[in-house]
């Protein structure tokens, strides 16, 4: 997707009806694969808040400007992935019916990451991201206890990649 930037005004322009069904429609496909593959959650019991997760969408889209305009760069599939995670933890679109808690936004985020970073890392270096018990239950808790930036998870994904 390229930066939604109006070059004459240099301002923001959000996205269009399409791309946002677009992104939804992944995010969709996505959690339906999160549901499929853990066996105590049924598909049909996860609730999306849709107006906080087009919210999303939109912040994910404009950091994808600043990185262009401020940066000069293309952002990375790595750094997206990243900031869709933190908003989904900080702004929390899911709920499980059967469970009244915001840890379905943890196991989300966690899913996410680290199945787009094994995806990475399988497309680029032709391997898996080595990574023991230990080290994926303290990411689960810092997402779910810790408040990280944007940046820290950013910085988590490249982190993985190279190591």
């Amino acid at each position: 997707m390229s930066p939604h930037l109006d070059h004459v005004t240099g301002r923001y322009m959000p996205l269009t009806n399409q791309e946002r069904a677009e992104q939804l429609t992944k995010i969709g496909s996505f959690v339906r694969w999160y549901a499929d593959k853990m066996p105590d959650i049924d598909y049909g019991d996860i609730v999306c808040r849709g107006d906080v997760l087009l919210d999303i969408i939109e912040k994910v889209e404009k950091r994808r400007v600043y990185f262009h305009v401020f940066h000069g760069i293309n952002m990375s599939e790595q750094n997206e992935v990243s900031l869709y995670c933190f908003w989904i933890l900080k702004l929390a679109p899911f709920f499980n019916r059967k469970k009244r808690n915001h840890a379905i936004n943890t196991s989300i985020a966690t899913t996410m990451f680290l199945e787009a970073i094994n995806r990475i890392c399988l497309a680029t270096q032709r391997r898996s991201i080595k990574l023991d018990g230990k080290y994926a239950k303290s990411l689960i808790y810092a997402f779910y206890n810790r408040d990280i930036s944007k940046e820290a998870i950013m910085l988590t994904a490249k982190s993985l990649l190279v190591a």
